[in-house]
């Protein structure tokens, strides 16, 4: 199967990359000292949101959109620049075809580089703490695998519309700061001049349009800790926690990886048509 061969191939060229080592070993030191320094687990299980179980997750939220966007955009942009992506385009393959064989290849490289940095992490947090809920790790993890899933579209995309590998790197670092570091700014704006009526739906929205907020909720709502978003916001815990909340979630989930690839196929086939 084409699919199987071009993840494959995939696999091997980014398995050689500088970048996955350095993110690797990065993201393992970072996620270990946080195990050893940010505190007991104690109470970071189903039953808390202790200041260990914060900065797990906001070393996700802040690293992993970073990781991924910087690998796979620049992984789809070097094969535009070194022309192989042109090759592949002159055999008899549909374009879904080799973007799918690519995302699986992309998909397997992040996954190993996140499970090697709980897996450090998480030996070390068994060994040195008592009383730690598996729960509470493997959700964690697993936040951090949809987290990567929902940014590698994301990544395919930028790839596509980038002619250098510099490019790529550019808007890379672009959605990755419009999307961590300045849409909380941008939501906090906003809710300073529109009505109070209005701030309970501008938040919603707002979770939803934003894959890293849309895990960051996700995840501490699955904890069982939306009191962390006081009595002001608590009428969207009880809907998030609700079966339609987290069937919006599931379903945004969804869209935010297969919109962008979509959208990435029809640039790629219009490119195509027109030669470029």
């Amino acid at each position: 199967m084409m699919v199987a061969k071009i993840a494959r191939h995939e696999l091997k060229v980014i398995s050689r990359s500088r970048w996955v080592v350095s993110f690797t070993i990065l993201y393992t030191v970072l996620a270990v000292t946080i195990v050893l320094f940010g505190g007991s687990a104690e109470q970071a299980g189903f039953e808390g949101f202790n200041r260990m179980a914060a900065s797990l997750l906001n070393l996700s939220l802040f690293l992993v959109p970073l990781l991924t966007l910087l690998i796979g955009s620049t992984s789809i942009a070097g094969d535009k620049e070194g022309g192989s992506l042109t090759l592949l385009f002159t055999y008899p393959l549909r374009p879904a075809t080799i973007l799918l064989g690519k995302f699986i290849g992309l998909l397997i490289t992040l996954i190993a580089v996140i499970t090697f940095g709980y897996g450090m992490a998480g030996l070390i947090l068994f060994i040195t703490k008592t009383g730690v809920s598996i729960q509470f790790f493997l959700l964690f993890y697993g936040f951090t695998l949809l987290l990567m899933v929902l940014f590698l579209g994301l990544a395919m995309l930028v790839g596509v519309v980038s002619a250098t590998r510099f490019q790529a790197l550019g808007l890379s670092l672009i959605v990755w700061a419009i999307t961590v570091l300045f849409y909380e700014f941008a939501v906090m704006g906003l809710a300073m001049v529109i009505s109070k009526h209005a701030i309970l739906n501008m938040f919603t929205f707002s979770i939803l349009l934003n894959p890293v907020e849309l895990v960051r909720v996700w995840t501490i709502i699955t904890m069982e800790s939306g009191t962390i978003f006081g009595p002001h916001l608590y009428d969207l815990t009880i809907w998030s926690e609700g079966m339609v909340g987290q069937l919006t979630f599931s379903i945004t989930a969804i869209l935010w990886i297969i919109i962008p690839l979509i959208i990435a196929n029809f640039m790629i086939r219009r490119g195509i048509r027109h030669g470029a």
